[in-house]
């Protein structure tokens, strides 16, 4: 029996704000926007393309995307003329914007307004996709900023920690988030207040340096203080763009850490579910009963196997402990397609469940509506 997701409204657990483009965009540069790779694809000026054939650099997503966006355009399946239907619609990027978002049913982002830098602002986002919007405060230009203004190391932990305490208590702000994954990796060491006071002038002197003490040390105050707060921690599990430190990027290094007395009560988000680590991940929040997991960037980014991943996690996660998310960056087409495709490959797994016998269509359609935006309203 087919289980229809389609009139479900849908909460994204992740993702980020952007702006209007100023100029129409070429094939390549929307190509190039859809990318999550910091290098551009070099294309050799000898490259011969023929008609339909995909951009040099796009893979399977992006070829969704195009199919997709082409049934909602009503044109020729192919970049070019894709890319020219959708220049002419978001001339007016605020209405294409919301159009997009109504047509997915998508009523709300938690936004990570950490990219990218400098911050967008996050009312100019709300007006312009028509969607309510949470916020998540990183940790990682906080401690930039403190670092340049702070000369000792005393005064850098002292303002760092009342930073993060304030701005938890702004409206609409419902946990910190860091992305310790891209620096030193998720292998936490336990506080130390006198190792990480030794690395501050190498972190003053070049604040991208792995400086590893200092970090893990200003995570802890962040899981302290979302503790005090009853506010969520987000921390940035598994792959994201090329600067990952990919070797200490699992979840699995997490769980000594999460696992401790100390944040036994303590919300914590793996943002990404770990992918390509999904297995982990959902072992982890089935074990650990303040622990939760979203599919984003897996969603839509890993294209067809969105569908693998979403049997994959629901082997151990519990069915209330995932969310749903996109990690969209660049345009209003990810958040679009975020919530079609990953509709589309829910309803294909659960309706296999539903005629393997594992549960009957009305039960396999509320575990659908508690992943788009029921566990959201439960966990925050």
């Amino acid at each position: 029996m087919k289980v229809s997701l389609k009139d479900i409204q849908a909460i994204d657990v992740h993702a980020h704000p952007y702006l209007a483009n100023d100029e129409p965009y070429t094939a390549e540069e929307f190509v190039r926007k859809l990318s999550l790779a910091v290098i551009p694809n070099k294309i050799s000026e000898n490259y011969k393309r023929f008609h339909k054939q995909p951009f040099p650099g796009s893979n399977m997503w992006v070829q969704i995307l195009i199919q997709r966006l082409a049934n909602y355009l009503g044109c020729e399946p192919a970049l070019e003329t894709v890319v020219e239907h959708r220049n002419r619609r978001a001339v007016d990027f605020r209405k294409f914007t919301r159009e997009l978002f109504q047509d997915a049913n998508l009523i709300g982002i938690v936004a990570d307004f950490g990219y990218p830098q400098p911050p967008l602002s996050k009312e100019e986002y709300g007006d312009l996709c028509g969607a309510r919007i949470w916020e998540i405060h990183r940790i990682e230009p906080v401690m930039v900023r403190l670092s340049q203004e702070c000369e000792s190391f005393g005064e850098f932990s002292e303002k760092y920690r009342a930073d993060l305490a304030e701005a938890l208590k702004q409206d609409g702000m419902i946990g910190l988030k860091s992305i310790i994954a891209y620096r030193s990796g998720l292998e936490i060491m336990p506080m130390a207040e006198k190792s990480a006071e030794e690395e501050y002038e190498e972190f003053k002197a070049n604040t991208r340096t792995k400086a590893k003490n200092l970090r893990d040390y200003c995570l802890h105050i962040a899981m302290e203080e979302c503790t005090r707060a009853n506010k969520v921690m987000h921390i940035h599990t598994g792959i994201g763009d090329g600067e990952v430190v990919l070797p200490k990027a699992s979840p699995s290094f997490l769980l000594d850490m999460l696992r401790g007395e100390k944040y036994r009560d303590t919300k914590v988000h793996l943002v990404h579910g770990g992918y390509p680590w999904v297995e982990e991940a959902a072992f982890i929040v089935s074990i650990l009963p303040n622990v939760y997991m979203d599919i984003s960037l897996q969603n839509p980014f890993s294209g067809h196997g969105v569908k693998r991943i979403l049997s994959q996690v629901f082997e151990f996660a519990p069915f209330d402990k995932v969310m749903y998310g996109s990690d969209a960056f660049t345009m209003p087409e990810m958040n679009w397609l975020g919530v079609h495709l990953f509709k589309e490959c829910f309803e294909e797994v659960l309706s296999g469940w539903v005629d393997s016998d594992y549960m009957d269509a009305e039960t396999a359609r509320v575990i659908g509506e508690m992943v788009l935006y029921r566990n959201f309203e439960n966990v925050y």
